[in-house]
């Protein structure tokens, strides 16, 4: 499949189909649009207490999140099927962000304690809006927790200026009992380059294409649970993370030239190098 720039630099869900808000969830968290778009890298601004998105502060805003309650449901689209790419990074076709975070067992430090805010949620996907494949042993809302920049403080007032990539998936043989104990720096080198989520791999699940997400709450669910976004895990050209493809991308790009470093791997193949740039190129604006 050959990708337009347009494709390759709206990576995010396009149109809510339905929504029902459910039982329990939080009151005024219910405008379900703001799923669409990437995730959250700040949060609580205009408030006494904003913050970059991290691990250890998650998205919570009601302009920022969507909660669904008990026997709920959200179903997004694509205007571009999401296809199985066994080159994507791990085989990971789509990531789907919730509000999960870690508790911070030396404040303001950022050491990884235990996951809160893993609400659970199943994931379900479709090419036609019929007929669903469930994902099994998923959480839609929990690990990994969102991080929103590489150059950042756990807690932090103000954005980072290099955002940490939403469509690159955090390795699925990671797993949260072994970065338990790690700070934060510590934490970044593991999710290389990741800005975190739940990943979703279309071949292990026997689908070669989707259009359509919906993530669900059973009736007899515990808690309510929050989403932030779900993505394309496809290339990425916006490696800055200021929405701008532009210079500083194509910076990045280059100073990570010929090496591993994921922030610079747009295509995720492992190698930064002439696809990436060129892939920079074609989404230029």
């Amino acid at each position: 499949m050959v990708l337009t720039a347009a494709a390759l630099s709206n990576p995010w869900a396009d149109a809510i189909v339905s929504f029902d808000a459910g039982l329990g969830g939080s009151p005024g968290y219910d405008t379900p649009s703001v799923v669409l778009g990437p995730p959250e890298r700040q949060t609580g601004e205009g408030t006494a207490s904003p913050s970059v998105v991290s691990p250890f502060s998650p998205a919570w805003m009601p302009d920022e999140v969507v909660s669904i309650g008990l026997g709920g449901w959200l179903v997004v689209s694509f205007d571009q099927p999401i296809t199985d790419d066994p080159d994507n990074a791990w085989g990971i076709d789509l990531i789907v962000f919730g509000n999960a975070g870690f508790s911070d067992m030396a404040y303001p430090a950022g050491v990884c304690g235990g996951l809160f805010g893993g609400d659970g949620g199943t994931v379900l996907l479709s090419q036609d809006g019929q007929t669903w494949t469930e994902v099994p042993g998923l959480d839609a809302d929990g690990p990994w927790p969102t991080i929103g920049w590489l150059d950042a403080g756990p807690y932090d007032t103000q954005p980072g200026t290099v955002g940490m990539n939403p469509t690159r998936p955090v390795n699925p043989a990671l797993d949260v009992t072994s970065v338990s104990g790690l700070d934060h720096e510590s934490l970044l080198e593991q999710y290389a380059g990741s800005a975190g989520g739940a990943g979703i791999d279309l071949g292990a699940l026997g689908l070669t294409a989707i259009r359509f997400v919906q993530i669900a709450v059973p009736d007899d669910a515990l808690l309510a649970v929050e989403i932030d976004a779900i993505v394309d895990a496809g290339p990425n050209p916006d490696p800055s993370g200021d929405g701008v493809i532009g210079v500083d991308d194509l910076l990045i790009v280059i100073a990570a030239w010929d090496s591993s470093n994921p922030m610079g791997d747009v295509d995720h193949d492992g190698l930064v190098g002439v696809n990436d740039l060129l892939i920079v190129l074609e989404a230029w604006q």
